[in-house]
């Protein structure tokens, strides 16, 4: 898919060092246009994540699963083999969140990719799992006149008024899970579209796990839910990896062996433990 390899191919620069990175302290121009608003909100890929749909969800008052059939493309990359979602009717014509003078029926949870335009950003994990981090300027469209602004901000300053820290802070742990499987488990060689559907109501759909375990969001925050949810994962993949004889339990689970009684409790006690 596009999509994917449109993201490889900004991983692949940030390993060869051809993406060219900027600073907290890099200075640019740029602010949306009352005249041009909506004119990015058409025909354009926003992948989105756990926490992003989580929040979307929430603030339209329905469910992740429910966000998910209603507004999203569900879809399994067999390069990476890892699923991924995608905002539906942005990619084929205008956002549906998208209101009649332009501006965002959702803009308080818009996604991070929607926040923080034109600034970028891309992560890899090295070996020992060490996060490697690079802040770009994304290419300038011919449809966007934000930067005719005469506005100037710091990359910094652009990033704490889009309130994107805790969204990338929150992105980064799913990356994380990711990377896990990837690197530790060989994920590669056995995850396939029946398994990635086994791990939806982890990753999206918390009200379903919250009325299983009867766990309340007065007990848990959000937050906390879904820090816990991305350990559960964890948890999880490392049960089915064994199973196909990959990963630290390799040998430990029998072939096949996939939510059995003993790595259900261990993923429940993961969801009902408070963080360190």
């Amino acid at each position: 898919m596009m999509v994917y390899n449109y993201k490889q191919e900004l991983l692949k620069r940030l390993d060869d060092g051809s993406l060219a990175g900027v600073p907290m302290e890099y200075q640019f121009t740029f602010e949306c246009k009352t005249q041009c608003m909506g004119r990015c909100c058409n025909s354009i890929t926003i992948l989105l994540d756990p926490w992003d749909i989580e929040t979307m969800a929430r603030h339209l008052g329905i469910s992740g699963r429910e966000f998910l059939a209603e507004y999203c493309k569900y879809d399994f990359g067999h390069e990476l083999k890892w699923a991924y979602v995608r905002l539906k009717h942005a990619e084929d014509g205008p956002c549906i969140f998208m209101l009649e003078d332009g501006r965002c029926q959702i803009y308080p949870v818009r996604s991070r990719n929607c926040r923080t335009y034109p600034i970028g950003r891309a992560v890899r994990f090295e070996p020992d799992g060490k996060k490697v981090e690079r802040i770009f300027l994304v290419e300038k469209m011919d449809f966007c006149l934000g930067h005719k602004s005469e506005r100037n901000w710091s990359v910094q300053e652009w990033l704490d008024d889009a309130e994107s820290q805790k969204f990338y802070e929150l992105s980064d742990l799913y990356l994380e899970v990711i990377n896990y499987a990837t690197t530790q488990l060989n994920s590669q060689v056995w995850m396939n579209r029946n398994i990635a559907q086994m791990l939806l109501p982890l990753l999206y759909g918390p009200d379903v796990v919250r009325n299983k375990l009867n766990i309340s969001e007065q007990e848990v925050s959000h937050e906390e839910f879904y820090r816990r949810r991305m350990k559960a994962i964890k948890v999880v993949l490392t049960d089915i990896a064994a199973g196909f004889g990959h990963g630290p339990l390799a040998g430990q689970a029998k072939t096949g062996e996939v939510f059995g009684g003993s790595m259900m409790e261990r993923m429940k006690q993961v969801l009902l433990t408070e963080e360190a």
